[in-house]
């Protein structure tokens, strides 16, 4: 039968000489263990120590100048106060002094102004009374112009009345002939308009007679296209509900065979006694028995076998028969293989196929987050410990997905497996023997580092962890099927999982890497071994003839602060690439359930809305008969009541016509009667006498608007006198009184003077604080930019030696012997200086020295490790620290789940599960900043012979490697 396999962990010790740097020793530990989980240590440099101090010297220097400017400024801002005070005071005493000599003045010249101003009346009002005078005499002549005018108007029409007396009977003659002419008009007038009325009145009656015999027509027409219409719409409603046969499709459920995991199973005893234990090794001894929380969980680790031969008990319905039969939920149990009724396709001898890869990464995807789904809701403690630190606490995972974003890592880390020859006992890490960029966290890092870096800048100020890990484990089939090959895979990931959930203190590394609800994708690879890689004692390959796989899953994710809601919208991003194995997934989802559709008929009983459709057009038809004989009644009326409009009009026309002929005829009549009265020289005495009165008002009132202007130019004169006069008094009082005015304002001009040449001087002074402020900034930055330039020199002397980064001293740090650089800044004398006239102080600029005693920085302090995801945190907001340059020393795991450094000189070994977390290139070291822990005073006091000592010793055993692990093994 197979070999067995028991699932004890391996611990690699790998002793790393340590670095003397600067006069400091710096070490750490990491752990590769069961499940790879390597921490990346924080380095800090001494110049980042010295930027620290020199930024709170910047910004105590820089507090003290802005201090001193403020109050320079200020006490200039109280001196201009008091000196636009003073000069105020002197500027209103000065212009009382000139309005108390201007009244004595006006005193003085009292009497000669009281004569001037005596003189300047009498002559204006001698002259108003002479403007007077001349406008009175101007409106008396209007007025004796208008009475002549209307006493020649008065003998005017005396005279017409005489004419008249004369030409009497001769006008009444042509009166009585001219009422005649408008009688005969008059009677032509009503003939011709009753004729018009008859023809109207007859042409209406005939018109409505013709309009009653075109509508009785047209209703009986409408009437018989309406019941046509009715019948037929009777016809068709009663054929549409009648009941009909249809053609119909049933949905029917169609459930598939799923095998179901058996966890009762039973092993022969000589299965126990050459390897299968039920105890989990690794953790500084065996578990025993007791210890299982679950009974099932133990069941399941016999899963080691590929196709549960030793399983003595098998059951028909845990043996699937094809791959669409494999369970996706991946509850605890055992899977039976039975290659008589396997009819999955077969696997040739160069192995698994792409498509072939494709289902099993399906199958094992759905394995995956179907454990992580089950012990979440059904075993949750375990779940809390894994998470408990992570955020996680009783907040679901997200499912695994797996991509081509993640296919590229999982095929790039089995060529690089294939490449440098490592076997399925070995990780894909450097101590399998590939270099650090051809592991799998180096690949796993150049893919994933622009999202990263995303993430960081997006996230500022908060930690951002990655989760990284790797789990391994072997495939074998006796059978070369894609099935034997599935139900291999199936129970091998039963044991590396539930297998390794033994209580809530003593959790495997493959579960717990897989339980991390941190990460997000799964790149699953398939590398296939060589016949020298299955020939290995403890390969836990039995069935040689045929292919057999290291299956390796490298799991994905980043961790944001440790917060679940940030975790999971950042994990619930397109940014994981496209899923590739949908399309299997959903072929043996629709193998296991689907629905098919059955045709068949039934009898269907018309609906009120299926009568309602059936019957629309016919109802439509009648609505449109009916509509069209509304419409013919309308066009009818339409036409009969446009003849009436057109009669009216007519008739209109012709009474217009009646009217004209009579307005002629009395035109005609008048013009005549005109013509005979001016023949005889009658005149018509009202109208004669209105023409003299209009004559006269129009003389009245050209008068009255002649006066009004009369009166606009006497009231102008009289204004222009009293202004000229005024004018001549104000010259002589301005002459014995001469005004005060410009002296004022020409004092006010000069008070006004005085307070901006004191703004003046505050804007200046104000100016060049702010130049000194800004100087002195400036200078600062220089110096924080050359301390930056100096950290980054000294990151390029970093090299590697073994497997170990050494930091080798600085030109700078030579120069120094390890101690901080002195800094010093320009003084006070040219800096900040400025000769001013007793109103800018002088700031000095202080300086950083550092004193000769100055204590060495302290040692990092030994990292543990802890078995889960490494919290390589990236934070843009940390402070600097001293530099801690990480080694390869690895702890072995204990009862608790904590790592202790432990050193082993056994055969070269790689842990078989792999859970490292970096967020740099380099696998196996870390420059990161961090806050260094305080310690007591006597542990940072470092002895520099008793280190040295220590560093060679260890430089002698430097490349050094060790492993210590069980006989046989299968999960990585």
């Amino acid at each position: 039968m197979r070999n067995s396999n028991t699932n004890n962990w391996r611990s690699t010790a790998l002793i790393a000489g340590a670095i003397l740097t600067a006069g400091v020793v710096t070490t750490t530990s990491t752990t590769d263990v069961h499940a790879d989980n390597s921490q990346n240590n924080a380095q800090v440099s001494n110049d980042q120590v010295t930027y620290d101090q020199v930024r709170a010297t910047a910004d105590q220097q820089l507090a003290q100048l802005q201090s001193a400017n403020d109050s320079k400024e200020a006490q200039q801002a109280t001196a201009n106060e008091q000196s636009n005070a003073t000069d105020l005071a002197q500027t209103n005493a000065q212009i009382d002094q000139l309005k108390a000599s201007h009244a004595a003045l006006e005193q003085e010249q009292a009497g000669a102004i009281a004569q001037a101003q005596a003189s300047t009346a009498a002559s204006i009002e001698a002259q108003t009374s002479a403007a007077n005078a001349e406008y009175q005499q101007q409106i008396n002549a209007q007025q004796q112009n208008e009475a002549t005018q209307r006493a020649a108007n008065d003998q005017q029409y005396v005279q017409a009345v005489s004419q008249a007396a004369e030409n009497q009977q001769a006008v009444a003659d042509i009166n009585a002939q001219y009422q005649q002419a408008l009688s005969d008009a008059a009677n032509t007038q009503t003939s011709q308009a009753q004729a018009a009325a008859n023809n109207y009145n007859s042409a209406v009656a005939k018109e409505n007679d013709t309009y009653q015999g075109k509508l009785s027509a047209q209703k009986a027409t409408n009437a018989e296209n309406i019941k046509n219409a009715e019948a037929s719409l009777a016809s068709v409603t009663a054929n549409a509900n009648k009941p009909y046969e249809v053609a119909t499709t049933n949905d029917v459920a169609v459930t598939g065979r799923v095998a179901k995991p058996q966890t009762d199973v039973k092993v022969p005893a000589y299965v126990t006694k050459y390897g299968i234990h039920l105890e989990v090794r690794g953790y500084n001894g065996a578990i025993p028995v007791s210890d299982y929380t679950y009974p099932e969980f133990a069941n399941t680790y016999y899963g080691e076998y590929p196709d549960s031969a030793v399983i003595t008990n098998k059951a028909a319905e845990s043996t699937p028969h094809d791959i669409s039969e494999m369970p996706l939920d991946f509850q605890p149990g055992l899977l039976s293989y039975d290659a008589k009724n396997d009819h999955s396709e077969k696997v040739s001898a160069d192995g698994l196929t792409a498509d072939q890869v494709q289902v099993l990464r399906a199958l094992a995807l759905s394995w995956e987050n179907g454990f992580r789904n089950n012990v979440f809701k059904n075993y949750r403690e375990f779940y809390n410990v894994v998470n408990k630190n992570d955020g996680f606490v009783n907040v679901a995972p997200v499912d695994l997905v797996s991509t081509d974003f993640t296919d590229n890592i999982a095929n790039q880390v089995v060529a690089n497996r294939t490449k440098y020859n490592v076997d399925n006992n070995s990780h894909t890490v450097k101590d399998s023997g590939m270099p650090t960029e051809a592991t799998y966290s180096s690949i796993i890092n150049n893919a994933t580092q622009n999202l990263q870096k995303s993430l960081t800048s997006e996230f500022n100020g908060k930690t951002v962890y990655t989760d990284v890990n790797e789990n391994l484990t072997t495939m074998q089939a006796g059978t070369p099927t894609l099935l034997n090959y599935a139900i291999n895979l199936y129970n091998s990931m039963q044991g590396m999982y539930y297998g390794e959930l033994v209580n809530p203190t003593h959790i495997g590394g493959h579960a717990v890497n897989l339980l991390r609800a941190g990460v997000r994708t799964v790149g699953i690879g398939f590398q296939k071994l060589t016949d020298e890689m299955t020939a290995k004692n403890g390969s836990g390959v039995s069935d040689r003839k045929n292919p057999s796989y290291a299956v390796t899953f490298d799991h994905i994710g980043f961790n944001i602060n440790h917060d679940a809601n940030l975790t999971k919208e950042v994990q619930n991003r397109n940014v994981w690439g496209t899923s590739t194995v949908d399309a299997q997934l959903n072929t043996i989802k629709t193998a296991q359930y689907h629905v098919n559709k059955v045709p068949g008929t039934k009898m269907v009983t018309p609906t009120a809305t299926d009568v309602q459709k059936a019957t629309a057009s016919e109802q439509q038809k009648l609505a449109d008969v009916k509509a069209q004989a509304q419409q013919s009644l309308d066009a009818l009326a339409s036409a009969h009541q446009a003849n009436l409009n057109k009669l009216e009009q007519q008739y209109n026309d012709a009474k217009a016509q009646v009217k004209a002929n009579y307005d002629a005829a009395v035109t005609k009549a008048a013009s005549v009667r005109d013509a005979a009265l001016k023949a005889t020289g009658a005149v018509d005495l009202q109208a004669y006498k209105a023409q003299l009165d209009s004559a006269y008002q129009n003389l009245v009132k050209a008068d009255q608007v002649a006066a009004q202007k009369l009166a606009a130019d006497r009231d102008a004169n009289i204004a222009n006198i009293k202004k000229t006069e005024n004018a001549k008094l104000d010259a002589k009082i301005n002459e014995l009184v001469p005004s005060i005015d410009p002296q004022i304002k020409q004092l006010q001009d000069q008070h006004q003077a005085v307070i901006a040449h004191g703004d003046a001087v505050l804007a200046e002074l104000k100016a060049e604080n702010k130049a000194a402020y800004n100087k002195l900034a400036e200078q600062f930055n220089v110096q924080l930019a050359a301390i930056q330039q100096r950290e980054d020199a000294k990151r390029a002397n970093e090299v590697r030696l073994a497997n170990n980064t050494v930091v080798l001293p600085s030109a700078v740090e030579a120069a120094n012997d390890g101690n901080v650089d002195t800094v010093a800044f320009p003084t006070a004398s040219n800096l900040l200086q400025a000769e001013t006239t007793g109103r800018v102080q002088t700031v000095s600029a202080p300086s950083i020295v550092k004193t000769a005693t100055q204590t060495p920085i302290a040692v990092a302090p030994v990292v543990t490790t802890v078995n889960h995801a490494a919290e390589n945190t990236v934070k843009s907001n940390e402070s600097s620290a001293p530099v801690v340059t990480q080694t390869a020393t690895v702890a072995a795991t204990t009862n608790n789940g904590t790592q202790t450094s432990v050193a082993s000189t056994a055969d070269n070994k790689a842990t078989k599960a792999d859970n490292s977390e970096k967020s740099v290139v380099k696998a196996d070291t870390v420059a990161k900043k961090q806050t260094p822990a305080k310690k007591s005073e006597s542990s940072q006091k470092v002895d520099q012979s008793s280190m040295s000592i220590v560093a060679l010793a260890a430089t002698a055993l430097l490349g050094t490697l060790g492993i210590t692990y069980s006989s046989k093994k299968r999960h990585n």
